[in-house]
């Protein structure tokens, strides 16, 4: 897995300070590293693109409550190709109003089109938290831009300068930038794998 440091004492902080409580709307404030689309590639374990066709919270085999997103996907950028996923990540809130919620995570509604940078195996992590998910837009002329909002997520750019808020930008500049990205990253893994021989 690539989470970096941070990330995982936030989640591993937050989990235990939430995990059987009532969750405070104030629980969503969170801060992380700014990451652009091509530190998002380096940092995932597969890129999946589709519609979100369902949702479902509950809890796992060992009492953590997590969300199953089905998504209906469209394409892959980085990954095993799969026509239909099942993406589950920590937290959410069940119907009875316990749960957890996770500062900085993205907030994901059935029936977007998304494009999700994800990390790890069975509970899946966005690399950058809110940033890994972004929103495709259509606008009915055939035209598609992608939008990304961290929400209250707060990032920090290694300058230490505060960033944050919504980003925008055509969906051709997106993929492509994201396609040219993985097609960098595995031609260097695979030129490393056959150096290693």
């Amino acid at each position: 897995m690539r989470w970096t440091l941070f990330t995982l004492a936030i989640v591993g902080a937050s989990w235990v300070a939430g995990h059987q409580s009532q969750i405070a709307p104030s629980a969503q404030a969170g801060t992380a590293i700014r990451m652009d689309v091509e530190q998002l590639v380096d940092g995932a374990d597969r890129i999946v693109q589709g519609r979100v066709s369902g949702r479902r919270v509950l809890r796992d085999r060992v009492g953590r409550v997590v969300t199953d997103y089905e998504m209906q996907v469209e394409r892959t950028f980085l990954g095993e190709a799969q026509a239909t996923r099942t993406i589950r990540i920590p937290g959410g809130v069940t119907s009875d109003g316990r749960g957890l919620v996770l500062p900085g995570m993205p907030e994901i509604q059935v029936g977007e089109e998304v494009v999700l940078f994800l990390n790890g195996e069975g509970m899946q992590m966005p690399t950058g938290m809110a940033q890994g998910k972004y929103r495709v837009i259509s606008d009915g002329h055939g035209s598609q831009q992608v939008m990304r909002s961290t929400g209250s997520l707060e990032l920090v750019s290694p300058a230490g300068n505060s960033h944050g808020g919504v980003q925008a930008m055509s969906f051709s500049e997106f993929s492509g930038r994201v396609q040219a990205r993985v097609t960098e990253r595995l031609a260097l893994e695979a030129y490393n794998t056959s150096s290693n021989r």
